[in-house]
């Protein structure tokens, strides 16, 4: 594509990404869906552009999409609501993963004639959801505060499970063989690491970002040590996935920290949150981010045989069959809407994990690698279609209108009165102590 066009096109999409905002309050349609149609028009059907035009900075740029929609969706995040969804999100993920595995071994094996440990690591790879497609679909849904939450967290914890067991499984390939015991090791590691970095990492950046606010054009130092911060914990062999999205929820919900007994009383330590200016400059990032990577994913996507195809579309019509009786049982339906639980029953995108994992037998020289890439990709693409397909037909209606603050606030009171932390009510004046 000719440089002049190419600088032309990223234009129109930002202005193609707010229309599509916009036409989804009368059509319900997902602006994820039609970002990853643009990008499928033109890679794979009009072959104008491919993944390979953008040479190394493609895995960069996923990269740094993930991180940035991590953080800004944990510094969105209530703790009270974090805390309440922890345990419906843990379940829901577990459950999920274990049951798509076992789905993917045995279709893989029937009706592609995988071996078994190469349909497990597929089925590892698409066992979860994607944090990349799914923050910004239930942002765009506008869906309860609690429903947001589980979801959320549930893309981000099966991100762990998702990558752990993937990479182990293709460590086992290469070897002969499988400790689960290693995997199990690595998984427990990978996750109680990655918080508790990202926690301190928030608690340390809590104390220091009132002096960094001092420096000139300092708006964007936050995402620098964002990105810091996630380079930093991967290099040790953690998730910096999961770090990054404890940081935001650390620094969202400062008022927690101001709640401690030794910090209201310490005149050194004055930690503080984000302004109401800074999260609207995170916001913005996120929309640009995910604007390119939806149609970055589209020009990514390559399709197999018709076999593939059908495989890949029975496993997504599978895995969506048993989702849905898997949430209504394991999610506690207390503070839901009848339109979330069924929201929550088909968010079954798959994204990058898988996109990134499926390429990597290929490249190995394994024998099934390309059936095991093109199978890949096809899941990614039949998830997203299904998933938004769907979205659409449960919001046919108009979405209700949106409750006012004081009707929210008497609403949260007599819900849960007692998850109201002491320094819940210093948040709103965030921005006036920074």
């Amino acid at each position: 594509m000719n440089l002049l066009l190419s600088i032309i096109f990223l234009g129109l999409l930002i202005f193609l990404s707010h229309a599509f905002n916009q036409l989804f309050d009368k059509t319900r349609v997902p602006n994820v869906l039609l970002l990853l149609l643009i990008g499928i028009a033109l890679g794979p059907v009009a072959g104008l552009v491919g993944p390979d035009f953008f040479g190394q900075m493609g895995p960069v740029f996923t990269t740094l999409t993930l991180i940035v929609i991590l953080f800004e969706s944990g510094a969105d995040l209530n703790l009270r609501a974090v805390r309440n969804a922890i345990g419906s999100a843990s379940l829901l993920t577990v459950v999920n993963f274990l049951v798509t595995m076992v789905i993917t071994t045995l279709i893989g094996t029937a009706l592609l004639s995988l071996d078994i440990l190469s349909a497990a690591f597929v089925g590892a790879i698409i066992g979860g959801t994607s944090s990349a497609v799914v923050i910004p679909m239930v942002k765009q849904l506008k869906i309860g505060e609690r429903s947001r939450s589980v979801l959320i967290l549930e893309s981000a914890l099966s991100d762990v499970l998702c990558l752990v067991v993937g990479l182990s499984i293709l460590e086992g390939i290469s070897r002969g063989e499988l400790s689960i015991g290693s995997m199990l090791n690595n998984m427990w590691m990978a996750l109680l690491f990655a918080v508790l970095i990202g926690l301190a990492s928030g608690f340390i950046w809590a104390g220091v970002i009132h002096h960094v606010r001092s420096i000139q054009n300092s708006m964007f130092t936050n995402l620098a040590f964002v990105f810091i911060l996630y380079g930093a914990v991967e290099m040790m062999g953690f998730n910096g996935g999961i770090s990054v999205l404890s940081f935001g929820i650390l620094l969202g919900n400062a008022g927690m920290i101001r709640s401690i007994p030794w910090v209201s009383r310490s005149s050194l330590y004055q930690p503080s949150g984000f302004t109401s200016s800074e999260k609207d400059f995170f916001a913005e990032m996120v929309f640009i981010v995910q604007t390119y990577f939806f149609v970055y994913v589209g020009l990514s996507i390559q399709f197999g045989s018709s076999l593939v195809l059908t495989t890949a579309l029975v496993l997504i019509l599978l895995i969506l069959m048993l989702r849905v009786p898997a949430s209504l049982l394991l999610i506690s339906r207390r503070g839901l809407q009848p339109p979330d639980r069924s929201i929550m029953a088909v968010m079954t995108p798959k994204g990058m994990v898988p996109a990134v994992l499926a390429s990597i037998p290929l490249q190995r020289g394994f024998p099934q690698g390309q059936v095991i890439q093109d199978l890949g990709y096809s899941v990614v693409f039949f998830s997203i279609l299904i998933c938004s397909l769907l979205v659409i037909l449960l919001y046919r209606k108009p979405l209700p209108p949106k409750p006012s603050a004081a009707l929210e606030e008497v609403r949260e009171q007599f819900d849960e009165p007692e998850d109201t932390a002491p320094g819940d009510k210093d948040g709103p004046a965030e921005a006036q102590q920074a």
